[in-house]
């Protein structure tokens, strides 16, 4: 089990979609396409970039600047503390959310891998 010193508000109850989400402009989605069916249209444009957790890198994330980041909680290669660590060695330091299926012990989740990834806000976003 990972522990570490995780700050309140990562650890806060989640929406479906959070706020932030809804307000992003810019959404870098990692290898979850079904982040599609959660990211509200917005009144606003709003700029969707898909790439794979291997093209990340300081310049596509200085490029695209990301207002959040959407990557799946587990592949079979890899998990969202993976995806977390590399976006915080990379210079991130914004929101990722974890897409998933309804869990029922979500902020256990959210916990252990804001503990991970503590320059990261981390929030779920469940899929029905």
């Amino acid at each position: 089990m990972i522990q570490g010193n995780v700050q309140m508000h990562a650890c806060t109850p989640f929406a479906p979609v959070t706020r932030a989400l809804k307000a992003a402009l810019t959404v870098l989605v990692i290898e979850a396409p079904d982040a599609m069916q959660v990211l509200a249209p917005s009144t606003e444009q709003r700029a969707v970039v898909f790439t794979q957790m291997r093209m990340l890198s300081r310049q596509m994330l200085e490029t695209v600047q990301p207002d959040a980041i959407v990557g799946p909680l587990i592949t079979s290669d890899w998990d969202i503390v993976d995806l977390g660590t590399t976006l915080e060695s990379l210079g991130y330091s914004g929101t990722l959310y974890a897409l998933t299926r309804p869990l029922p012990r979500a902020e256990l989740v959210v916990r252990e891998v804001g503990a991970a990834c503590p320059g990261l806000t981390v929030h779920l976003l469940e899929t029905a």
